[in-house]
């Protein structure tokens, strides 16, 4: 048995990645740049904004500055906390909240470790659930956190060094390549949650599972 369960966020908490699509959609077409949701899954999932906003304008031909780059990231932040605010419900992952609610009991304790800013996630939990949610989390770990984004481990070795447990002692649940890489050079335990990619992504994960459904029926 493991010591501490730390969760990335996006496609294992809530199911929003066709809400950070729309977010940079709603920031790069007034620049006329078209961006499909297929192209955005391949070139961005598992990746921070720090990230993805320079990649997506390179793969576009377009140069511009630092300063520029991180205003077009903070106007996306705020284009998603918009759609996060003004939803009338949130997509949270089938079955995380029954997950989390039989795991809460059994593990020392839990936590995040996302590439989401802290300002998007905590919109997130004060909103889902009528902010129920965010009493479970002993740490959360953002983008805000780190110098480098996922698949490096400082963002996964940070987590261990704030629950004050041994990375051998964690076990990490992810959905995408990056994220599991990560957690595993961080010399964590993985299961590839397959809610976005199939088993094919997850070779070097611990094990891979169609969903929380299938962890629910474990015996832990």
């Amino acid at each position: 048995m493991f010591d501490a369960l730390i969760f990335d966020f996006d496609g294992v908490v809530l199911d929003s990645e066709p809400l950070h699509y729309e977010a940079y959609c709603r920031v790069l077409n007034p620049l006329g740049v078209t961006l499909s949701y297929s192209e955005y899954k391949q070139e961005c999932l598992g990746l921070a904004d720090k990230e993805t906003c320079p990649k997506l304008l390179r793969n576009k031909g377009l140069d511009y500055s630092e300063a520029e780059v991180q205003q077009l990231i903070e106007q996306k932040i705020e284009a998603y906390t918009h759609i996060i605010n003004t939803s009338d419900s949130l997509p949270l992952v089938t079955d995380f909240e029954q997950f989390i609610f039989k795991m809460a009991p059994k593990v020392n304790k839990i936590a995040i470790c996302s590439g989401s800013t802290r300002g998007e996630i905590t919109a997130v939990l004060s909103k889902a659930r009528k902010g129920k949610l965010h009493a479970y989390f002993d740490t959360i770990v953002t983008a805000d956190d780190v110098q480098v984004g996922k698949p490096s481990p400082e963002g996964y070795l940070l987590t261990a060094q704030r629950l004050n447990i041994a990375p051998g002692r964690c076990l990490v649940i992810e959905d995408t390549l990056h994220g599991v890489k990560a957690a595993k050079a961080a010399g964590m335990q993985v299961i590839g949650l397959m809610t976005t990619y199939d088993r094919q992504e997850f070779l070097i994960a611990d094990k891979a599972v169609t969903g929380y459904r299938q962890l629910l029926a474990r015996a832990w």
